[in-house]
């Protein structure tokens, strides 16, 4: 064997030295497979790095992790959907929120209507209201109507329960033209509540909202191939914005979860909350 060493230009020590390495990185590499199996119980499409950042393995970099889990078919599959869900009212608002820093929660929601395919040739339509500064997801309902008493009332009405009129005030609810948005409904709610409305002309001027479609409808929802009864659909949806909430790290709040930011944040003083501005 010590020939065998010398030929390859090693010592024995430094053979067994590179056999216990390869020996441990294996076995760390299982972990961090099982591990990431574990998450992806709850969160079944939730990107491999956003699964490093959960798992944190020790020794093994963001990159190394990344090629492990996209080796070991955790690689997700992208779809995107081109069906309208909402379509321009008689009534427009000012975009309030173009280029404006936002510095704390409470100060901006932005919300959107889309459609959620179910079972053969059928839908629901699901209407967010995020909160942009903490990524929490304020409000929602999920509806098989796209009037506005299914649609936006109750998701905006969820959105402000328990908020203080001083905050109602100061608070700006921004979504596109679509008509639900601009009705009369809407109208008496913002004006009773002091609520600010602002609308954005394109796409590109509700981003947070639109991105807000695309990870729940690429990481949690997928009812295509389900005849799912509605009720059950609901109490889908219910788990799933808990976990968005809870459990899924964003990279713009530092990898903290929405909960977690928004606790962080109520324990600093307002000169020291960080700002985020808007860029559309």
């Amino acid at each position: 064997m010590n020939d065998i060493y010398a030929m390859a230009g090693i010592t024995k020590q430094g053979f067994y030295g590179r056999l216990s390495r390869a020996k441990d990185l294996f076995e760390k590499e299982g972990t961090i497979i099982e591990m990431a199996r574990e998450i992806r119980v709850n969160h079944k499409k939730m990107g491999c790095r956003k699964i490093f950042d959960e798992i944190k393995p020790c020794g093994l970099g963001r990159d190394r992790t990344e090629r492990v889990l996209l080796n070991n078919g955790f690689r997700i599959p992208r779809k995107r959907n081109y069906q309208r869900t909402t379509y321009a009212g008689e009534r427009f608002y000012d975009n309030l929120i173009s280029g404006s820093i936002i510095t704390d929660k409470n100060r901006l929601f932005v919300s959107d209507i889309t459609y959620i395919p179910i079972g053969y040739r059928n839908h629901y339509y699901l209407t967010l209201v995020l909160d942009v500064y903490t990524r929490y997801i304020k409000g929602w309902s999920l509806s098989r109507t796209m009037i506005v008493e299914d649609t936006v009332e109750p998701s905006f009405l969820m959105s402000i329960e328990g908020m203080n009129d001083e905050d109602l005030k100061k608070l700006v609810f921004h979504s596109d033209k679509g008509s639900q948005y601009g009705s009369d409904i809407m109208r008496s709610h913002y004006k009773r509540t002091e609520v600010n409305p602002s609308m954005g002309g394109k796409a590109w001027e509700n981003a947070h909202a639109e991105s807000l479609n695309g990870i729940l409808k690429n990481e949690y929802i997928n009812f295509e191939n389900i005849n799912i009864p509605f009720k059950t659909a609901n109490k889908m949806l219910s788990k799933w914005i808990y976990l968005y909430n809870n459990e899924r790290p964003h990279g713009s709040l530092n990898k903290m979860k929405p909960t977690e930011f928004e606790t962080y944040v109520d324990s600093l003083t307002n000169k020291h909350k960080p700002k985020y501005k808007i860029n559309y």
